[in-house]
C-alpha cells in the first residue's frame, strides 16, 4: 500500500506536461473518430465522442491497478462514466456482477453492444451519476472522472473536463448512500488536474493510493485512490 494521496508534496505538482492544454486537444482528437482496440483480450469498438481505451488512456491505466488488487474488491461492481464499457466488461469477463451507467445514450448503447461482442453478461443504466441505480449497493464503485478543471469550451470536453469538481464532489457526495458496508469508491486521479479540486472531493473519506504509474515524457503521474466514508 502506498501513501495517501493528501499527504503527497508539491513536488508532485512541480514539474508536471508543461502544455496541459495542446495534450488535451490532442486526447480530443482521438474521440472524433471511430476506433477498435483490444483490452485484456477483448474486443471493444467506439462511435465518436464515446470516450475511447485508447492505448495511453487512464482506462487501462485503472485497469491495471484494479486487476493487481482484485482479491479485496467484493463482488458487486458498479462503474459510473462507463463510456465504451471497458473497465466494467473486463472485470465481468474475470467474473464480477457488473452495473455499468453513463449518462450519454450513445456510450450506452456502445457499452451494450461491446458486452455483447463479448459474450458478457452486464446490467447497463442511462443515468446522471446514481440518478436510476434506485438503492442498490455495491462493493466497489468506480467512476474514471474528467481530470482538468477548466471551462468546457467543446461540448466533446466533458470526457476530459470538470469545471470546479462540480462532478467529483457530486459523485463523492452520492456515492455514500451507494456503497455496501466495507465497499469502497475507486477513482483515477493526475497531477495534470488541480490538487484542490480532487481534495476537496475526497473530504469525509479515508484514501490512500492503491497504484501509481510516471509518465517520463510528460513528468505526469497518475494515481489510483480506494477510499470509503469516514
Amino acid at each position: 500500500m502506498l501513501k495517501k494521496f493528501s499527504q503527497l508534496d508539491d513536488s508532485y505538482w512541480a514539474h508536471h506536461c508543461p502544455d496541459t492544454e495542446t495534450a488535451n486537444q490532442k486526447f480530443l482528437s482521438i474521440h472524433k473518430k471511430p476506433g477498435e482496440y483490444e483490452v485484456n483480450g477483448l474486443k471493444f469498438i467506439c462511435p465518436p465522442n464515446v470516450y475511447h481505451p485508447h492505448e495511453f488512456g487512464s482506462s487501462r491505466f485503472a485497469l491495471r491497478g484494479l486487476f493487481s488488487q482484485l482479491p479485496r474488491w467484493g463482488t458487486r461492481v458498479l462503474e459510473l462514466g462507463t463510456g465504451s464499457g471497458v473497465v466494467g466488461i473486463c472485470l465481468a469477463a474475470a467474473g464480477f456482477d457488473v452495473t455499468l451507467a453513463d449518462i450519454d445514450p450513445v456510450a450506452v448503447e456502445c457499452a451494450r453492444k461491446n458486452a455483447v461482442l463479448n459474450a458478457v453478461s452486464v446490467t447497463v443504466h442511462q443515468s446522471d451519476l446514481f440518478s436510476a441505480l434506485g438503492s442498490e449497493k455495491f462493493d466497489l464503485i468506480f467512476f474514471n472522472i474528467p481530470l482538468l478543471d477548466k471551462a468546457i469550451d467543446d461540448p466533446l470536453e466533458i470526457i476530459s473536463c470538470d469545471p470546479g469538481g462540480e462532478i467529483f464532489d457530486r459523485f463523492m457526495s452520492g456515492a455514500k448512500s451507494y456503497l455496501s458496508p466495507n465497499g469502497h469508491v475507486c477513482v483515477s486521479v493526475s497531477n495534470i488536474g488541480s490538487r484542490d479540486t480532487f481534495l476537496k472531493g475526497l473530504a469525509g473519506y479515508d484514501e490512500s493510493i492503491i497504484f501509481a504509474e510516471f509518465y517520463a515524457s510528460t513528468n505526469a503521474w497518475r494515481w489510483l485512490l480506494a477510499a470509503q466514508p469516514i
